[in-house]
């Protein structure tokens, strides 16, 4: 892929995504698991209100329980004849352990057929370290295919399909719920299975699946290293406490575990060696894998696993590790805690 740009950090991210959103043409198509209600929600909106004016054809697709706003918000874009639908809104009350469990943690921009970003990036004002990849290349008509398909299923209840398209190396990974065909999950099993030098990963939140755990003590009797980096203390308190119950068994079986100190980590990314890369919106976990609607970019490009490698560096330069003795000495209550939230996690 000759036309891409990794982007981290936040400000220029936006940056990027508005520059382009005020140069489109023809459409914009924004997906989201969050829209804050702040100077970049707004940003955002007002840029999406002038291009409506202008005859551009607007979608925004929003998960309704991650989003901080409403429709009326969105009052005069849709006056204008933009369009904006909130996924899954919260009506099946009898049904929220269940159907109203899965969101859509997705995060899509595509304009005009020629460029698309995907990654880990909400619309959202939080300087939290991310990575979005920005690409101007054919593989956008098929990015902008997949968003009207999730803007076509975004309010219903169906029998879902698992879908992966495959277009010149690289293959997007359409997950939906299902605690079976876990697909991103099964391609990071195959790609650690592959690895025959190093794996490197960033997840914000950590809590890797039997399978993977077996992946990894595979891969590290091959002699593999790998490098997981995560955030020191994560948005999400419960998470932090169950990823704890982890971090001292994988770091026993051989795996190098960082904590990021800049600011909040919210990158997702694997890279196998200099060959595959994985990222998008997957966390590594198991509401990523089994709960939630996500997409993610699959490919063995080796400049852009290039500059991920690079960008994946510069993260572990912020970073120190793991302290597995101070790991074993925490309370016996953290660990009662540990255990009982590890065993009703499915409801969290």
């Amino acid at each position: 892929m000759e036309s891409f740009e990794v982007i981290s950090n936040t400000r220029k991210i936006y940056s990027e995504m508005l520059k382009d959103i005020r140069e489109a043409k023809s459409y914009i198509y924004l997906e989201t698991y969050i829209y804050g209600k702040d100077k970049i929600g707004e940003a955002f909106r007002n840029a999406l209100i002038k291009k409506v004016k202008e005859g551009v054809v607007v979608k925004v697709l929003i998960d309704a329980w991650g989003s901080r706003v409403d429709k009326d918000f969105f009052k005069k874009l849709i006056n204008l004849g933009g369009e904006v639908q909130f996924f899954r809104e919260i009506r099946y009350v009898f049904r929220i352990l269940s159907k109203n469990h899965e969101r859509n943690h997705r995060k899509l921009l595509i304009i005009d057929g020629e460029i698309s970003y995907i990654g880990s990036v909400n619309i959202i004002d939080l300087n939290w370290r991310e990575l979005v990849i920005k690409i101007k290349e054919d593989i956008t008509p098929i990015f902008a295919k997949t968003f009207l398909k999730n803007w076509n299923e975004s309010g219903k209840i169906t029998k879902k399909r698992l879908n992966s398209i495959a277009h010149k190396g690289f293959e997007i990974l359409r997950d939906v719920p299902s605690e079976i065909s876990k697909l991103t999950n099964r391609r990071y099993i195959q790609l650690i299975k592959k690895a025959k030098k190093d794996v490197l990963i960033e997840t914000p939140y950590f809590i890797p699946t039997r399978k993977i755990r077996k992946a990894f003590a595979g891969a590290i009797k091959r002699g593999v290293k790998i490098k997981i980096i995560i955030p020191k203390i994560s948005d999400v308190d419960v998470i932090n406490l169950v990823r704890n119950r982890y971090l001292g068994i994988v770091y026993q079986a051989g795996v190098d575990i960082y904590y990021y100190k800049k600011s909040n980590l919210h990158s997702k990314l694997l890279i196998i060696d200099d060959k595959y890369f994985l990222l998008g919106s997957s966390n590594l976990d198991y509401r990523s894998f089994i709960y939630q609607y996500e997409i993610n970019l699959l490919g063995e490009d080796s400049k852009i696993v290039t500059e991920l490698k690079r960008h994946f560096y510069e993260t572990l330069r912020y970073s120190e590790l793991f302290n597995y003795k101070k790991w074993k000495e925490r309370s016996s209550f953290k660990k009662i805690l540990e255990l009982f939230l590890l065993v009703i996690r499915k409801y969290l």
